[in-house]
């Protein structure tokens, strides 16, 4: 019997691709847990039909990490919910890519152009954007994405 986990991508789980509707900068646990979330339970129970391009805000991102798994993660739910004890794991399939806009910052832009794209969300603190005065305009990205942002 093989007990090695096998990876975690849509192909193993049968996620289907979604258009990239939703363009979101930063790919921490609250906006996973909370925004993602919601999006993905719209997908399920409204035909909502929107997908997630995440953008990392900071050069030491999680993106990689996304990517690797297709987007796909898992979302520990726990807490009170109607007066009952709630424990319970849903897998979250809303985010279809990645951009990392320090190692393909072309890409980044081009998905900002696509005309499909209705919602930009963002929750990058102080930490993401920054302001760095040796930055120049032809940067891509400039340090900390203030201008990148701008861009948009």
């Amino acid at each position: 019997m093989n007990t090695a986990l096998q990876p975690l991508n849509k192909e193993a789980v049968g996620s289907t691709a979604l258009p990239v509707r939703i363009l979101q900068f930063g790919e921490g646990n609250f906006l996973r847990a909370f925004v993602d979330w919601i999006v993905h339970r719209m997908n399920k129970n409204l035909d909502f039909q929107a997908g997630v391009a995440v953008v990392q805000p900071i050069s030491q991102g999680l993106i990689p990490l996304l990517n690797e798994q297709d987007g796909l993660y898992t979302l520990y739910l726990k807490g009170i919910s109607e007066g009952q004890v709630v424990s319970e794991h849903e897998l979250i399939d809303c985010i279809q890519k990645g951009i990392d806009p320090y190692q393909g910052h072309e890409a980044y832009l081009q998905e900002a152009l696509k005309p499909e794209l209705r919602f930009i969300i963002s929750n990058t603190t102080e930490a993401g954007i920054t302001f760095n005065g040796a930055d120049k305009l032809e940067d891509t990205p400039q340090d900390g994405m203030e201008q990148a942002i701008r861009e948009l």
